[in-house]
């Protein structure tokens, strides 16, 4: 027979139809967290769980330099950047960036601003230049003998605060040269600072993760002991309260070892070494003169896999200090750090992170994503000026952060794995301001848990909020978002994926019979009396049944009936569908299965054998999904499993001797379970056999007979299916 074009595409369409044909399932993603381990660019991510338009991010310098560190800003907006490892500083005026100072030392962590001079501290080797903004002449201005100058920051009085490593100390700059210890603090490194209103100090440090409270007087104490090793920022808000971050980094122990000096001009790199761990003498041992390798480095996962750069990203954690001294935990951050924090708009706060390059706003307890950059660590933030400035490391960069819609925005969803082989059918967008074009999705799907080349190739965005996905089957999904035509008013609430796995088989994973006589009643039988009665003959068939319904997590309760059999079964189905069970019989060398039950959702039964002849039979399950896949479904079954039926009590045989009784009990098809008898009706008396055990069909016992000569004697046999007989031995 011969099919049209037509008539073949019916007939595929209807295969593919049945082959699938089990319950759709839906994936959603509608929350920040779900959003978040997405990959971004050019969207926000609202703390309700929104994707919206992200601010414009303009790169305003691009740096040869691998680290841009630090960065201030003077009263007539010049930026300054301290880079590694070169030691530079550059300054921006307007678009013209230019460097005007290089340090003797390959690293700047801090720049500040005050008076009219640029202050540069510099590391390892650590000193503080008064550099000029303008011609670049430096001048040393404070050298305190410390390897690292984490922090500086001019005070009301226009006193510096310094925090250095790796004595982890605090100095207090009154001018040139005119510089002493203000905090000796149990950490390694004093790694950030900030001043409260009321002239103390707020440091965090590095080694045991401390924050602490630091007086004008040189008073101090601790306000936190952080679970995190490291206080990467602390900065204080107009309102008085101080915000910290605590990340799980690790910064060098000792004081590295001494190198080649580099001189003031020159313009080769200090190469920075990948290990964050230095050297094992003791915190207040070293000598910190010298210029060296440094071993501070910024973790960079954009050439790791996914799977590794998700083990080595680290933590972080987001404390607000109260003005009182309380310190609380604000936010964590899952394989996320925060190595900066500055004032934003309207009351919130920037955090810039690493290592996925995303700039954050905190207000009111809630976070919300508002940038993502390429470089994926953000270490320095700035919104001075109200100009937000961001820098990045690997590859160096300076961002500007405008409040302007980004002109193009991509989202991409992670991977979902739906567990198995599956179709894709619709998927809808929800949310404001969706329609006009506003946005576009395309999808891709494959069979490995990475999306690579073996995937399929991105499907034709399409510009509609809802839709077929138009992407071939697979156990892989993936979505793209972007916006053409990108407008502040429009939000994504809510992203829904309709897939339905492939249908597969179910499984029987075990028949069992229970022991002769053994029934589980469930608890909704009367606790009293305690008579357990079967029900009359049902639409089944002729067997009587113990049965009510029950959970079919719940076995019942444990009980005896004699003549009954129990069956009980465990199956399961990949697809999560709901099964129904066939159980059907036969004797042993026949053809002819009959039915037991059909079609019940229970994994047991009970029933009575006493309508059967004594024989062995064969037990047949069979599986069934049709109730989710009515059009065409699938099964599993399991047969050979063999039960005997035995209602036949066994025979009892008495043969007096001159001293003794002999008895003889045997049974066609079951060993013999209990053999006992009672002399002038008092209490059984249980018999062992000859041989010691009772395990076989056939079994010899003997009583003398002194013990029942003149009395009346009862044997009492009963066999493994509890079949009793009687017989009575009677002697002059």
């Amino acid at each position: 027979m011969r099919f049209s074009k037509p008539a073949l595409l019916a007939v595929f369409l209807l295969l593919t139809t049945q082959v699938f044909a089990v319950a759709p399932q839906f994936w959603r993603v509608r929350n920040a967290d779900e959003l978040l381990g997405g990959e971004i660019e050019g969207f926000a991510v609202t703390s309700r769980g929104e994707l919206r338009p992200g601010p414009t991010l303009r790169k305003v310098a691009t740096f040869t330099d691998p680290f841009v560190l630090s960065q201030t800003a003077a009263p007539n907006g010049d930026r300054f950047f301290g880079t590694g490892n070169d030691g530079k500083v550059y300054r921006l005026r307007g678009t013209e960036l230019k460097a005007i100072y290089t340090s003797p030392e390959p690293e700047i962590y801090s720049v500040a601003f005050h008076d009219g001079a640029l202050f540069v501290g510099s590391s390892p080797n650590g000193k503080i230049y008064r550099v000029d903004p303008n011609d670049g002449k430096a001048t040393t201005y404070f050298e305190p003998k410390q390897a690292y100058i984490w922090g500086m920051t001019f005070l009301a009085n226009g006193d510096l605060a310094v925090a250095t490593g790796v004595e982890g100390k605090l100095f207090r700059v009154t001018g040139a040269g005119q510089g002493k210890v203000w905090f000796d603090g149990p950490d390694t490194h004093v790694r950030s600072l900030a001043e409260r209103k009321d002239g103390s100090l707020l440091i965090g440090g590095s080694g045991k993760g401390r924050i602490y409270e630091v007086r004008a007087d040189g008073s101090a104490h601790a306000l936190y002991d952080s679970s995190l090793n490291e206080i990467s920022s602390i900065f204080v808000d107009a309102n008085g309260v101080g915000w910290a971050a605590g990340v799980s980094n690790v910064l060098p122990s000792s004081a590295p070892a001494k190198a080649t000096t580099k001189s003031p001009s020159s313009s080769s790199s200090s190469s920075s070494s990948s290990s964050s761990s230095g050297s094992s003498s003791e915190k207040k041992d070293g000598d910190a003169s010298g210029n060296v390798e440094v071993t501070f480095s910024f973790d960079d996962s954009s050439s790791s896999s996914s799977s590794s750069s998700s083990s080595q990203a680290g933590s972080g954690e987001l404390y607000r200090i109260n003005p009182d001294g309380f310190v609380e935990v604000a936010r964590k951050f899952e394989r996320e750090m925060v190595y900066a924090i500055s004032a934003g708009p309207n009351g919130s706060i920037l955090l810039s992170t690493g290592p996925q390059g995303r700039v954050y706003s905190y207000k009111d307890n809630e976070a919300a994503l508002i940038a993502t950059v390429p470089e994926k660590q953000v270490v320095s933030i700035s919104n001075e000026g109200g100009q937000m400035m961001i820098t990045t490391t690997n590859s160096g960069a300076v961002y500007q952060v405008s409040d302007r819609p980004s002109a193009t925005a991509e989202f991409r969803s992670p991977a979902k794995d739906v567990e198995r082989f599956s179709q894709f059918g619709h998927y809808r967008i929800e949310g404001t301001d969706i329609d006009n074009g506003r946005i576009a999705v395309a999808f891709r799907t494959g069979n490995t848990r990475t999306p690579d080349s073996t995937w399929s190739a991105w499907s034709q965005p399409v510009s509609a909020p809802e839709g077929s996905i138009n992407a071939p089957s697979g156990r892989y999904v993936q979505w793209k978002l972007t916006m053409p035509k990108p407008a502040t008013t429009t939000a994504i609430d809510t992203v829904t994926v309709a897939f339905i796995n492939r249908n597969v088989a179910p499984a029987i994973d075990s028949v069992t019979v229970q022991d002769p006589a053994v029934v589980y009643i469930s608890s909704s039988y009367p606790a009293s009396p305690q008579v357990v009665e079967a029900t009359n003959p049902d639409e089944y068939g002729i067997f009587t049944s113990l049965d009510t319904p029950r959970d079919k997590q719940d076995q019942g309760k444990k009980v005896f009936r004699k003549g009954f059999r129990t069956i009980t079964w465990r199956a399961h189905d990949d697809n999560g569908d709901s099964l129904r069970y066939t159980l059907s019989f036969r004797r042993r060398g026949s053809d002819k299965w009959l039915r037991l039950r059909e079609n019940v959702d229970e994994t047991q039964m009970n029933f009575d054998t006493s309508q059967l002849p004594d024989g062995t039979y064969e037990l047949r399950l069979t599986a069934s999904d049709a109730t989710d896949n009515p059009e065409m479904p699938l099964g599993d079954t399991k047969e050979g499993v063999e039960f005997q039926v035995d209602n036949t009590p066994p025979t009892v045989t008495v043969t007096p001797s001159a001293d003794q009784v002999q008895i003889r009990v045997s049974d066609k098809l079951s060993t013999i379970g209990k053999v006992e008898y009672s002399a002038d009706a008092q209490k059984w008396i249980r018999l062992t056999p000859v041989d010691g055990i009772a395990d076989s069909s056939d079994e010899t016992y003997r009583l003398p007979r002194t013990a029942i000569t003149g009395r009346f004697v009862i044997v009492r046999a009963v066999d493994g299916f509890y079949n009793v007989a009687t017989e009575s031995v009677t002697l002059p």
